[in-house]
């Protein structure tokens, strides 16, 4: 398997800005396999400028997740995800519930670096929840959406990492939100993985972002986060 890749979320970009870009920054000089996330709130926020915006991001020299969780008429993503290409960014996704509106708007990515990842169930959701609206467990409910994905056309999936087994024979890009080491605990998200679990499993890329950005030596946690993906020391 590729070297495991991590983003790391950059939650507090809508609400201060300069401040969250600043510690972008800061670790953006560590060494290792890392980008940053960026919400649809801020890309929102930022209205006209996205472009311009997401360049200043990328000039930090690392990969750029625009995190849309997009689902929309095919027209409306199409220009949507056009928008983001233009942009840059390396990865973006969309719902697989949006099924056979995919296609016509995964093609304006085509030929891109641009990759489009499909969102099975978010890390937020339980069982109870996929019981109630899907009339399937967890693990089955993203099996089906993750098959949904790639058959639209979609670059790879996105999961919660307590599903990876159920997605094991899929060769595609597996991303995981919810990365909680043992040294970091929180109740954001009900269905939550460590770093060297999700790898162990096959997941390609990680997302992280409280426990480091909310943790006070955030150059630290990163490495840390960084040698439980890859068992690496991270010296700078």
């Amino acid at each position: 398997m590729k070297q495991p890749f991590l983003f790391i979320a950059l939650d507090g970009l809508h609400s201060r800005e300069k401040e969250t870009l600043k510690i972008a920054e800061q670790l953006s000089a560590v060494p290792g396999p890392f980008g940053f996330k960026v919400n649809l709130d801020y890309l929102l926020n930022l209205g006209v400028s996205v472009r311009t915006s997401l360049r200043w991001i990328r000039r930090l020299g690392r990969p750029v997740f625009a995190d849309i969780k997009m689902w929309n008429g095919p027209g409306t993503m199409e220009s949507v995800i056009g928008i983001l290409v233009e942009a840059g960014v390396e990865y973006t996704n969309v719902y697989a519930l949006a099924d056979n509106l995919l296609p016509p708007a995964l093609k304006v990515a085509e030929g891109t670096k641009t990759k489009v990842l499909g969102l099975t169930v978010l890390s937020h959701y339980s069982e109870g929840y996929c019981q109630k609206h899907f009339y399937r467990s967890l693990a089955e409910t993203v099996r089906h959406f993750a098959i949904v994905a790639l058959e639209a056309g979609c670059h790879g999936i996105i999961l919660p990492g307590t599903a990876l087994d159920i997605v094991q024979d899929l060769k595609t890009i597996k991303a995981v939100p919810g990365i909680r080491p043992i040294w970091y605990k929180d109740t954001r998200h009900e269905e939550e993985i460590q770093p060297g679990e999700a790898v162990k499993k096959d997941a390609n890329i990680l997302v992280c972002g409280s426990p480091i950005m909310k943790t006070p030596d955030k150059v630290a946690a990163l490495k840390k986060v960084l040698f439980e993906m890859t068992r690496q020391p991270i010296f700078i």
